[in-house]
């Protein structure tokens, strides 16, 4: 993709885990708060160059201790480190011990997710803040508090959080115009688009809520559940939620002098909407998915993705900056849904013989649902002959106990006006369905090429004149005594789709290929043609 605004980080919720030295950082904090500074500390300091202040104090965790810990109470403490610095940028540390057989005061068994051995659970909320600056922030607020009392914690202490640490909430944000944020939330707005077009769509589970309080576009929010993000963008598996909104208390009028009077959109991926979390370790595929996501929505809206201060308002956080990541240019998916549905109608109704055709507009012109012994009676065919014509139609139409329908209103409403005009399109079949996909002819074969860079998990970065670069999220390898897929044969297959579209074979190959190889170096820039021998 050209040039495209950075998005912020607007909040996340982590679960940063530590084991290098066991329990003994918790224990190196409890006699900072409880010894040094008699159970609540307060300080101001720099960190890097901006003013915050980090506080320390407790509360019960509800796990017993164990008679080894040599605590005279019930319960052990969580240690709670609270920072606040410029703007809205804050991070709320709960620091909790971690040790295999945890029980209750009780004594029942604590069910609390753990790897094993003894740790610490760090529950970290924060917003306005980058992951990666997450544990030094940590570090420098407890440092702060032991130097104001004249000591000093272990320098190994909070300093790898293990790789299994899991990230529970991460949105990103970009804040808008008011003229740009209607083109999100209109009736024929990008988010409406993406919900109609998966309202029938089989397997899919997503919600959409509008508020339009005070102010249009007050909050427009989808949650998109794994399967939905897929039948958007095949290679994307995270479940996340869109959102257009303004602050709780919306101002009337878009002011320049004020920039909380513009909305905000983001693009936030939440554990409750996916089913699961994120390892910390996969934190920047997150982060790229996310990103993503919400700068190809602004495009499919006709937002300008690329960073102008005319589209876009800079707050205390987000600023009017180009994005140095590298993210793909995605494909509409509202008229590519649309083409995959109608190319097969097309191509069915095109066939149709007279009884069919009469079958077809019927169950369309009766709201797109219909008993099937109704619609053999209407038509004065046989209950095989009307099954025999939903047969052709494979996957546009479904039965359930006998009641048929088309699994798309999209399609119902196109078979209302195409049914009529069979002689017609037979004549332009594929400028009809171009027209319909709003994408030229070419790219009716895009399908081709789409489906490989699913299969593959390719994206296309920067793809211009004058080169770009296919990047890959499948392991790949040079052998074929391994069970991941050959390069080579991924490439000459990719090769054979984009020539498919009528693209330019000689682009293909001068693209450079990033990819991780099993037990190789991985590929970083390598050209296709040298890889496959051309």
């Amino acid at each position: 993709m050209a040039e495209h605004v950075r998005p912020h980080i607007h909040e996340c919720d982590v679960f940063l885990w530590f084991a290098d030295n066991g329990l003994s950082p918790y224990w190196a904090v409890r006699n900072l708060l409880i010894h040094e500074h008699d159970g609540h500390g307060k300080v101001t300091t720099e960190i890097g160059d901006d003013v915050w202040v980090a506080e320390l104090t407790y509360s019960d965790s509800g796990i017993a201790p164990r008679e080894s810990d040599s605590i005279e109470r019930d319960v052990l403490r969580d240690w709670e480190l609270h920072l606040e610095g410029p703007g809205e940028a804050k991070a709320h540390f709960e620091i909790r011990a971690r040790f295999d057989d945890m029980k209750k005061p009780n004594g029942d068994t604590a069910s609390i997710p753990w790897r094993g051995g003894e740790g610490m659970d760090v529950h970290t909320q924060a917003s306005n803040i980058p992951l990666d600056v997450l544990p030094v922030l940590l570090r420098k607020g407890l440092d702060a508090l032991a130097e104001d009392v004249g000591t000093s914690l272990n320098a190994s202490y909070f300093r790898r959080p293990l790789p299994e640490s899991t990230i529970s909430t991460l949105e990103f944000y970009v804040r808008y115009k008011r003229a740009y944020g209607r083109k999100v939330v209109r009736s024929d707005g990008a988010l409406y688009r993406l919900m109609l077009l998966l309202a029938d769509e089989k397997d899919t589970k997503w919600v959409y809520s509008a508020d339009n309080t005070d102010v249009i576009g007050y909050r427009h929010a989808m949650d998109l559940e794994p399967s939905a993000v897929a039948e958007i963008v095949p290679d994307h598996s995270t479940g996340v939620r869109l959102k257009s909104y303004h602050p709780k208390f919306a101002r009337r009028d878009e002011s320049e002098d004020d920039p909380l009077s513009s909305p905000k959109f983001g693009c936030a991926f939440h554990k409750s909407i996916d089913g699961s979390g994120r390892s910390w370790s996969n934190r920047d595929e997150l982060q790229r998915q996310l990103e993503e996501l919400l700068v190809n929505v602004l495009r499919w809206a006709d937002v300008p993705t690329e960073p102008d201060p005319t589209a876009y308002v800079a707050d205390d956080h987000f600023d009017v900056v180009a994005s140095d990541r590298d993210i793909a240019t995605l494909s509409d998916p509202t008229p590519r849904i649309e083409a995959e549905q109608e190319s097969v109608l097309m191509s069915v109704l095109g066939e149709l013989t007279p009884t069919a055709k009469e079958a077809t507009e019927a169950l369309a012109t009766d709201g797109g649902r219909m008993h099937y012994k109704e619609l053999a009676e209407e038509t004065g065919s046989s209950v095989s002959t009307i099954y025999r014509i939903l047969d052709r139609f494979g996957d546009l139409v479904e039965s359930d106990r006998g009641m048929v329908k088309f699994t798309s209103e999209k399609i119902r409403q196109e078979i209302v006006g195409l049914v009529d005009r069979l002689e017609e399109m037979k004549e332009s079949t594929a400028e009809r369905v171009a027209e319909l996909a709003n994408v030229d002819l070419r790219s009716r074969a895009d399908s081709a090429l789409e489906k490989w860079m699913a299969k593959y998990g390719a994206n296309l970065v920067d793809v211009d004149g004058d080169g770009g670069t296919l990047r890959f999220d499948t392991l790949l390898s040079k052998l074929r005594s391994v069970g991941e897929p050959r390069v080579q044969d991924v490439l000459a297959e990719g090769l054979e789709a984009w020539t498919s579209t009528g693209r330019d074979r000689l682009q293909f190959l001068e693209l450079g290929v990033d990819a991780k190889l099993r037990g190789q170096q991985d590929l970083s820039g390598a050209p296709v043609g040298s890889l496959i021998g051309w």
